[in-house]
Formats: structure tokens, sequence, C-alpha cells
């Protein structure tokens, strides 16, 4: 199993050494954005299927509950 992954890692770095590194930046900004899009999406609907719609509408409504204390 240590092995695979020692294979796997260093085909990737083999990959990634023939993308030069102008295109290398903004390919992982993408797709960590996208990841966090999907991360914050699973975990939203997580939210939603436990607790509710009231929840959700509490966690949107905390910056302008903050904004609010601030003033």
């Amino acid at each position: 199993m240590i092995e695979q992954r020692e294979t796997f890692f260093a085909g990737l770095s083999e990959m990634a050494s023939g993308i030069p590194t102008l295109l290398l930046v903004p390919l992982i900004m993408i797709l960590a954005a996208i990841g966090t899009a999907v991360i914050v999406g699973f975990l939203m609907s997580l939210i939603r299927l436990i607790f509710g719609q009231k929840a959700l509408d509490f966690i949107k409504s905390i910056p302008q509950r903050l904004n609010n204390a601030a003033i």
C-alpha cells in the first residue's frame, strides 16, 4: 500500500515537472477554489439536513449581527 502511494506521488511529480510554473499556480488556485466551494456546499447541506433551514439562516445572518454589534 505504501509503495502504491509512493508510485502515485512520483508519477504526479513527473507530470507536474512538465507543466510550467506560469500555468501551475493558477491551476492550483482554481482547484483550491472549486474544492472549497464543494466542501462548503457539503457542510451547508449537512447542517440543513441535521438542523433544518433555521440553522442556515442563523449562520448566514452572523456577519450582519457582527456589523450591528460593532456600530
